[in-house]
């Protein structure tokens, strides 16, 4: 439900706050005033595209805001949730459009912005508008089948329900057989491929990381030379070995044995002679472990050769399957696991096949229990919306809910044909309408009369708006070309679906404003040399002098007027 609107520099409005409460609201006013502004700012909010000249004159951006109370059950949770918009607290959703002279429009959805087709589709659960030249919800064919769903009641949901689960169970079938289901060709080859793969890989006898150890151990052998050579110089030249010059140990004894002269004098370098005798078991231990690792050494031609040849095997698989061996190995079991499907996949195309029938003959019992519910609700639709169309003043009219479906081999049985199906069953459903006598019945989007789609859609309103999922409806100017006793009905009618939806109605004639439970008046003023729109929302008295001005008379001076309108009111209370 829209709670309130703000509307600031839009248009001829300098800033305007409307708060709609539930029932029946009225926007009244003399043609010209703006009460189209009204709702081309809720058509911003619902998606609209932003446009600069809406921008008032002499300002730099235009903005529109709208509060929207969400209930507990409502679809538009799941949209928003969708969207990751939090409803918070409150359960409000607050929208806010901007335009720009810059000619950029911004769009948030408490607080977070949004596309204009993110909005749109929002927009689609807020609000219903329908105008003299609107396209709205029910003269979308593609819609007419939820509605009668709807009008259903509970059993007709509830089949739908299951016809989507089978439908969507039939797609998943197919489709996987769809991929098993290669030909044999085809798959002999890819077997083929692979296992040859297999083979090739399991061949070399892989290990993890094997290439990685290997190039180690291969650098190695492959340095065995010059590797021996550097470490027996470097242990010659700490041990002294194979020099005429002593060693790096030698020297060091050597400068202890000149020290402990010394300290038996003065002990000053005590701490220096510590050190040096901690150097020199370091240096032995060195030398210990450079003669370990030089005697260690093996110049094995032998071993060389057969990593060599072993790596070279890895190096070839790399340059076919993969950059190391540890997703050589991983490749491997990819296929291993492909094979494994290909060898035993006439066994699964068996299985499916059952599958896809057994499915397949569920979706059709469900398919034909939905559609006979769907004719049973079509035939009391369509006596409920002739009956409000006859006290519309449409005496001659007939309504028809019309179905269709198509043949397909390949879909589904029902009695003794193949029907093509869709997540939302076998049927196509439009709404017919024949307004004049002899006329056949035509789809509702093709009616020329503006007065004729406005009755229509007031009646089918009427009959679900119990189960629309819509909880604003906007009806703007749907009055026109009506008078007299049908006014009164269309008022009646109106304030009856505000029992149910909040109910938002453009309006020129008193029968429906006096039925209003929030009034507002649209006025014009001019004011230094510019005009502007003025809303304002109408109490006891206002409403009166608004009614009798309806009616044609002068709130000021007519008495007559002033005293009708007051009657109407209290008849309409």
């Amino acid at each position: 439900m829209l709670l309130e609107l703000y509307i600031k520099d839009y248009a001829l409005v300098e800033e305007a706050v409307l708060k709609f409460g539930p029932g029946l609201n009225v926007l009244t006013g003399e043609t010209g005033t703006g009460k189209s502004i009204i709702i081309g700012a809720v058509t911003l909010l619902l998606g609209g595209r932003g446009i600069v000249e809406h921008i008032r004159t002499g300002c730099d951006e235009a903005s529109v805001h709208g509060v929207f109370a969400v209930a507990e059950d409502a679809p538009l949770r799941m949209s928003l949730a969708d969207f990751g918009i939090d409803l918070g607290e409150d359960d409000t959703v607050v929208i806010s459009c901007l335009v720009s002279r810059l000619g950029r429009s911004q769009r948030r959805v408490n607080g977070r912005p949004i596309t204009q087709a993110m909005l749109m589709d929002i927009g689609e659960y807020l609000v219903d508008i329908h105008g003299q030249h609107d396209h709205q919800a029910l003269l979308r064919q593609q819609r007419h089948i939820e509605y009668l769903d709807n009008f259903a009641g509970e059993e007709g949901a509830n089949l739908r329900r299951q016809v989507k689960t089978y439908y969507e169970q039939l797609n998943e079938h197919v489709t996987r057989l769809k991929e098993l289901r290669l030909s044999e060709r085809e798959r002999a080859q890819r077997l083929d491929l692979l296992q040859f793969q297999a083979q090739e890989i399991d061949a070399v006898r892989l290990m993890p990381n094997e290439d990685t150890s290997l190039a180690k151990e291969h650098n190695v052998l492959a340095s065995a030379g010059e590797l021996h050579e550097r470490s027996s110089l470097a242990y010659s030249l700490i041990h002294g070995e194979d020099h005429g010059a002593p060693g790096i140990i030698d020297g060091l004894a050597g400068v202890l044995k000149e020290l402990e002269p010394i300290l038996e004098i003065d002990d000053t370098l005590r701490d220096t002679m510590e050190l040096l005798k901690t150097a020199l078991a370091a240096c032995e231990e060195s030398s210990r472990q450079i003669r370990l690792y030089r005697d260690r050494i093996d110049q094995d031609p032998e071993r060389l050769a057969q990593i060599e040849a072993r790596l070279s095997a890895i190096q070839r698989l790399k340059r076919k399957y993969r950059d190391t061996v540890d997703e050589i190995l991983d490749y491997r079991q990819i296929i291993g696991e492909e094979i494994s499907q290909l060898e035993s996949s006439s066994r699964g195309i068996d299985t499916l096949e059952e599958q896809i029938a057994k499915t397949r003959l569920e979706l059709g019992r469900v398919s034909e229990r939905l559609h006979k519910v769907r004719m049973e609700a079509a035939e009391v639709l369509e006596k409920h919306v002739t009956h409000e169309l006859r006290e519309l003043a449409m005496e001659s009219s007939v309504f028809r809910v019309d179905f269709s479906n198509k043949e397909d081999p390949q879909g589904i049985p029902i009695g003794d044909k193949m029907l093509a199906a869709k997540a939302n069953g076998i049927d196509s459903v439009e709404f017919l309408l024949s307004a004049n006598p002899g006329e056949p019945p035509k789809p509702l989007a093709k009616i020329a009369s503006g007065g004729e789609i406005s009755r229509v859609m007031l009646a089918l309103k009427s009959i679900l708006a119990s189960v629309d999922e819509v909880s604003t409806l906007i009806f703007d100017e749907i009055d026109v070309g009506i008078g007299g006793r049908v006014a009164t009905v269309i008022g009646e009618k109106l304030a009856a679906i505000g029992r149910m939806r909040q109910v938002i109605c453009v309006t020129h004639l008193p029968q429906i404003a006096c039925m209003a439970d929030t009034h507002y008046s649209i006025t014009k003023e001019i004011e230094g040399g510019r005009a502007r729109t003025v809303v304002t929302q109408l109490q006891e008295i206002e409403r009166v002098r608004e009614i009798a001005r309806m009616l044609g008379g002068d709130p000021g001076l007519d008495t007559a007027s002033m005293k009708h309108a007051k009657e109407m009111l209290r008849t309409a209370q």
